[in-house]
Parts: structure tokens; sequence; C-alpha cells
């Protein structure tokens, strides 16, 4: 009999797997109905906690415990039961596994998203105005042509970490245990409690603060590690994303979202302001409507860089 190590072609690791279809599934058919999304569902739970919690740290912590544990819990249990089926040949475990790893990741809405805000900030700007609260939180009337750009560009490269190198880092971080999905849900559930209670209103600067720290805690090193990938990507400009990383990082009020966008401005040669809060890129040129499409690339290209040396990674470790 020949032995396994030896089968051609050789067998492919299941987390391996399961991150290849997950990106097909995205890029290939998009986000799920609203009504089987595991982040809406997420949302709603959030959404249900919050109404009856008061606004103290304690709830807000016990809301963030409960989330991130019942979601990664709920995603094991599933896989669990689906790893028991099988459908054209493939345990239906890995299909439900790979479902769920998408569920954390978002390559296909960031950049289409983008690359269609981008193209009406060209031809039609209070059409793209219209467009910008899918991507940005600010108020899109106040802003200039130069503004919304600038906006557009910001998000991008900080949705980039959120939307991917995070859930990925973690999905790749604990796959060796076999909690590589339920770590990546873990995420994806942190970083939901941040974007809908971690605000400093007065109705949720106590309530929301649990999930504004996590969230920080959970990006710090999936920031950190966006430097070196934006810098390879764009390999003719990688010493000054490096020098304007380095250099402007901490120019905006998280500690995390200005590692790549300082990256991204020093590889566009751009200057990013949000008007009265923060600039990076400082003495770099204003950023004008062209400029969407080359940071389409760049962003682009280190999602590709993410995927790939994500994939290397689970060969050599698994």
């Amino acid at each position: 009999m020949i032995p396994h190590i030896f089968s051609f072609p050789p067998p492919i690791p299941e987390a391996l797997a399961v991150l290849l279809l997950a990106v097909g599934i995205d890029l290939i058919l998009g986000e799920p109905p609203a009504r089987v999304h595991p982040v809406v569902l997420m949302g709603r739970m959030i959404g249900g906690l919050r109404r009856w919690a008061r606004p103290t740290r304690w709830w807000g912590v016990a809301i963030a415990l409960i989330v991130i544990i019942s979601s990664a819990a709920a995603g094991h249990l599933l896989m669990g039961a689906a790893d028991h089926i099988r459908l054209f040949g493939l345990s239906l475990g890995t299909l439900v596994s790979a479902y769920l790893l998408k569920s954390t990741i978002a390559i296909d809405c960031l950049l289409e998203t983008s690359r269609e805000i981008g193209r009406l900030l060209e031809e039609d700007f209070d059409e793209a105005k219209k467009l910008l609260p899918a991507l940005v939180s600010r108020n899109p009337q106040d802003l200039t042509r130069t503004q919304a750009t600038s906006a557009v560009i910001e998000s991008l490269s900080e949705n980039y970490v959120d939307a991917i190198v995070s859930p990925l880092f973690y999905y790749l971080l604990f796959s060796p245990l076999g909690l590589g999905v339920e770590a990546a849900l873990a995420f994806k559930a942190t970083n939901t409690l941040d974007s809908m209670l971690g605000y400093r209103t007065e109705e949720l600067k106590d309530l929301g603060w649990a999930s504004a720290r996590l969230d920080d805690i959970a990006n710090w090193g999936p920031a950190r590690l966006s430097l070196p990938i934006i810098a390879l990507a764009s390999p003719s400009r990688a010493g000054e994303a490096v020098r304007v990383a380095l250099r402007d990082h901490g120019a905006t009020p998280s500690p995390n979202s200005g590692w790549p966008m300082a990256a991204a401005a020093g590889a566009l040669g751009t200057r990013l302001e949000k008007p009265g809060v923060y600039v990076v890129g400082d003495g770099g040129r204003d950023p004008s409507t062209e400029d969407v499409k080359p940071a389409l690339r760049l962003l682009g290209t280190a999602i590709g860089l993410t995927v790939a040396g994500a994939a290397v990674m689970l060969m050599l470790l698994l």
C-alpha cells in the first residue's frame, strides 16, 4: 500500500480548504442574505441586549462576553453538527466552516463599494455623498470632494485590517488548535460590538467601554502587521510607506487605525485628513478623485498578499 504522504495530488489540510473556499465564496457570491448572515445576527443580538442593559461598564462587559462567547460557541456547534453529513463528496462541516469564515471577511464588498464611490466622486458628487455612509461614518454633506476622497482611502485602508487581516490573523493563529473559525467569529463579534457600542457619547461612553477596549486589543497585532504587507504591495514606495507609518501612526484617536492609513498615505504619496481630528501623510499632496484607483490597486494587492501568506502559513503549520 502506498503511504498516505506519497498520494497525488497531496491532501489539502482542511483549514486551507476552508480558507480557499471562504475566499472563493466571497469573490464569487458576495455577501449572503441578511436573514442568514452571521454578522447581522450578531448585530441583532447586540441591539437586543442593549435595549434592556443599564448604561454601566459592568453591563458593557457582560454584553461583550455574552456576544463573543455565544458567537464562537454557536459556530462550533453548527460545524460539529454538519461534520456528520456529506454533500458532493465533501463534509458539510467543511462547507459550513467556509461559510462562517467567509462571513468574517469582506473582500468583494469592501473593494466594490470603494470602487463605486470612487467612480461617483468623479462623475456625480451628490450621488457619491449618498453612498458614502456605506463606507464612512462622518457626515458626507459637510465634505468637499477632496475630503470625501480622503475619507474613502482612509476607510479602505482601515477596513483592510478590520475586514481581512484581523479575521484571517485569528483564523491562522488558532487553526493548529482546531479553533480557527471560532476565533475568527469571536474577533468579528468583538469588531461588531465596537461598531455598535464603542462610541464616546453620553449614552455609550460606559456601556461601550469594554467593546471599544477589546476591539483595540484584538486589532493591535493585525494593524501593525498591515504595515509590512502594504509596503510589500507597493515596492517602489515601500520606504515611504514605512517612514510615514512610523511617523504618523499615532495621529489618529484609535491606537490601531493610524498604521494602515499612514502606510497607505506613504505608499500613495498623499495627505489623508479627517478635518479637526487628524492628518496623516502631512507633506504629501491632497488626494484627488484619481487617487481612488491607485488606492484600490494598492489595497487589492495587499489583500492578495494577505490571503496568499495565510495559505502558505497554513501549509507550513498543518
